[in-house]
Protein backbone atom coordinates (compact mmCIF):
# COMPACT_ATOMS: atom_id res chain seq x y z
CA UNK A 1 0.00 0.00 0.00
CA UNK A 2 1.67 3.49 -1.04
CA UNK A 3 1.19 6.20 1.93
CA UNK A 4 -0.31 9.23 1.13
CA UNK A 5 0.02 12.33 2.49
CA UNK A 6 -1.46 15.45 2.66
CA UNK A 7 1.09 17.03 0.38
CA UNK A 8 1.09 14.06 -1.64
CA UNK A 9 -2.75 13.89 -1.99
CA UNK A 10 -2.60 17.32 -3.39
CA UNK A 11 0.10 17.22 -5.88
CA UNK A 12 -1.66 14.47 -7.40
CA UNK A 13 -4.66 16.08 -7.49
CA UNK A 14 -2.60 19.22 -9.19
CA UNK A 15 -1.64 16.81 -11.87
CA UNK A 16 -5.31 15.37 -12.17
CA UNK A 17 -6.43 18.98 -12.79
CA UNK A 18 -3.63 19.73 -15.52
CA UNK A 19 -4.21 16.34 -17.01
CA UNK A 20 -8.55 16.93 -16.86
CA UNK A 21 -8.67 20.64 -17.35
CA UNK A 22 -5.59 21.21 -18.97
CA UNK A 23 -5.16 18.84 -22.11
CA UNK A 24 -5.13 21.20 -24.91
CA UNK A 25 -2.44 23.21 -23.58
CA UNK A 26 -0.51 19.90 -22.54
CA UNK A 27 -0.84 18.83 -26.30
CA UNK A 28 0.33 22.20 -27.74
CA UNK A 29 3.29 22.13 -25.24
CA UNK A 30 4.04 18.74 -26.15
CA UNK A 31 4.21 19.98 -30.03
CA UNK A 32 5.96 23.04 -29.37
CA UNK A 33 9.14 20.22 -28.08
CA UNK A 34 8.48 18.43 -31.19
CA UNK A 35 8.87 21.37 -33.11
CA UNK A 36 12.43 21.84 -31.53
CA UNK A 37 14.00 18.24 -32.16
CA UNK A 38 12.68 18.13 -35.51
CA UNK A 39 15.49 20.78 -36.07
CA UNK A 40 18.10 18.95 -34.48
CA UNK A 41 20.80 16.31 -36.48
CA UNK A 42 19.57 13.48 -34.86
CA UNK A 43 17.75 12.24 -31.87
CA UNK A 44 19.48 14.54 -29.37
CA UNK A 45 21.98 17.27 -29.05
CA UNK A 46 24.28 18.55 -26.63
CA UNK A 47 24.17 21.82 -26.58
CA UNK A 48 21.71 23.53 -24.02
CA UNK A 49 20.75 26.12 -26.24
CA UNK A 50 19.67 23.87 -29.07
CA UNK A 51 17.06 23.00 -26.47
CA UNK A 52 15.86 26.07 -23.70
CA UNK A 53 15.62 29.17 -26.28
CA UNK A 54 13.89 27.63 -29.13
CA UNK A 55 11.79 25.67 -26.89
CA UNK A 56 10.67 29.08 -24.90
CA UNK A 57 10.33 30.72 -28.70
CA UNK A 58 7.46 28.00 -29.68
CA UNK A 59 5.68 28.18 -26.46
CA UNK A 60 5.64 31.95 -26.55
CA UNK A 61 4.67 31.83 -30.17
CA UNK A 62 1.83 29.51 -29.87
CA UNK A 63 0.32 30.80 -26.76
CA UNK A 64 1.29 28.14 -24.60
CA UNK A 65 3.58 30.27 -22.10
CA UNK A 66 0.92 32.99 -21.53
CA UNK A 67 -1.32 30.61 -20.99
CA UNK A 68 0.92 28.44 -18.61
CA UNK A 69 0.29 30.70 -15.54
CA UNK A 70 -3.76 30.32 -15.57
CA UNK A 71 -2.88 26.50 -15.56
CA UNK A 72 -0.56 26.05 -12.51
CA UNK A 73 -3.31 28.69 -11.04
CA UNK A 74 -5.94 25.73 -11.43
CA UNK A 75 -3.75 23.45 -10.16
CA UNK A 76 -3.30 25.58 -7.39
CA UNK A 77 -6.87 25.31 -6.36
CA UNK A 78 -7.21 22.24 -6.88
CA UNK A 79 -4.54 21.90 -3.79
CA UNK A 80 -7.45 23.46 -1.84
CA UNK A 81 -4.20 25.60 -0.30
CA UNK A 82 -4.19 29.62 -0.76
CA UNK A 83 -1.28 30.89 -2.96
CA UNK A 84 0.40 34.08 -1.79
CA UNK A 85 0.60 35.92 -5.53
CA UNK A 86 -1.00 35.68 -8.83
CA UNK A 87 1.75 33.56 -11.18
CA UNK A 88 2.85 35.27 -14.40
CA UNK A 89 4.65 33.96 -17.29
CA UNK A 90 7.82 34.32 -15.70
CA UNK A 91 10.48 32.95 -13.02
CA UNK A 92 9.88 31.88 -10.60
CA UNK A 93 6.06 31.08 -11.29
CA UNK A 94 7.29 29.31 -15.06
CA UNK A 95 10.65 28.75 -16.16
CA UNK A 96 11.70 26.82 -19.21
CA UNK A 97 14.29 24.38 -18.69
CA UNK A 98 16.23 21.78 -20.79
CA UNK A 99 14.16 19.45 -19.43
CA UNK A 100 10.53 21.31 -20.07
CA UNK A 101 8.74 23.57 -18.53
CA UNK A 102 8.83 23.76 -14.38
CA UNK A 103 5.75 25.84 -12.55
CA UNK A 104 6.23 26.93 -9.35
CA UNK A 105 3.86 28.20 -6.54
CA UNK A 106 4.35 29.18 -3.00
CA UNK A 107 1.89 27.65 -0.51
CA UNK A 108 2.42 29.59 2.99
CA UNK A 109 5.39 27.91 3.89
CA UNK A 110 5.43 25.13 1.22
CA UNK A 111 5.92 25.07 -2.47
CA UNK A 112 4.07 23.57 -5.67
CA UNK A 113 6.69 22.52 -8.44
CA UNK A 114 5.59 20.54 -11.29
CA UNK A 115 7.48 19.54 -14.17
CA UNK A 116 5.81 19.56 -17.39
CA UNK A 117 8.44 17.04 -18.85
CA UNK A 118 8.93 17.09 -22.84
CA UNK A 119 12.62 16.15 -22.58
CA UNK A 120 15.24 14.40 -20.88
CA UNK A 121 18.26 15.15 -19.85
CA UNK A 122 21.13 11.93 -20.41
CA UNK A 123 24.05 12.41 -18.46
CA UNK A 124 27.44 11.82 -19.69
CA UNK A 125 29.04 8.79 -18.46
CA UNK A 126 32.64 8.91 -16.65
CA UNK A 127 33.99 5.83 -18.42
CA UNK A 128 37.59 6.58 -18.28
CA UNK A 129 37.23 6.87 -14.63
CA UNK A 130 38.94 10.52 -14.50
CA UNK A 131 36.00 12.71 -13.40
CA UNK A 132 34.99 14.47 -16.26
CA UNK A 133 32.13 13.37 -17.15
CA UNK A 134 30.77 13.83 -21.16
CA UNK A 135 28.50 15.60 -22.52
CA UNK A 136 24.81 15.58 -21.50
CA UNK A 137 22.62 15.00 -24.19
CA UNK A 138 19.02 16.05 -24.39
CA UNK A 139 16.50 14.14 -26.12
CA UNK A 140 12.80 14.13 -26.69
CA UNK A 141 10.53 12.18 -25.09
CA UNK A 142 7.07 10.76 -26.16
CA UNK A 143 4.32 12.97 -25.19
CA UNK A 144 4.34 15.27 -21.74
CA UNK A 145 5.06 13.52 -18.41
CA UNK A 146 3.52 15.59 -15.11
CA UNK A 147 5.98 15.34 -12.07
CA UNK A 148 4.54 17.29 -8.84
CA UNK A 149 6.05 17.45 -5.06
CA UNK A 150 4.51 19.89 -2.33
CA UNK A 151 7.62 20.89 -0.60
Amino acid sequence: MTDVTPATGAAEEAVRVLRDDHERLLTVVGQCAIAVAAEWDGDSVTDRERVVPPFRRALDGSGALSRLPRALADAVTATGRPMAAPPVAAPPYVVVTGEGVVLRATLGEERLVMLLRAFEVVRGDDSDGDGDDGAHRYRRIDGVEIEAEIV
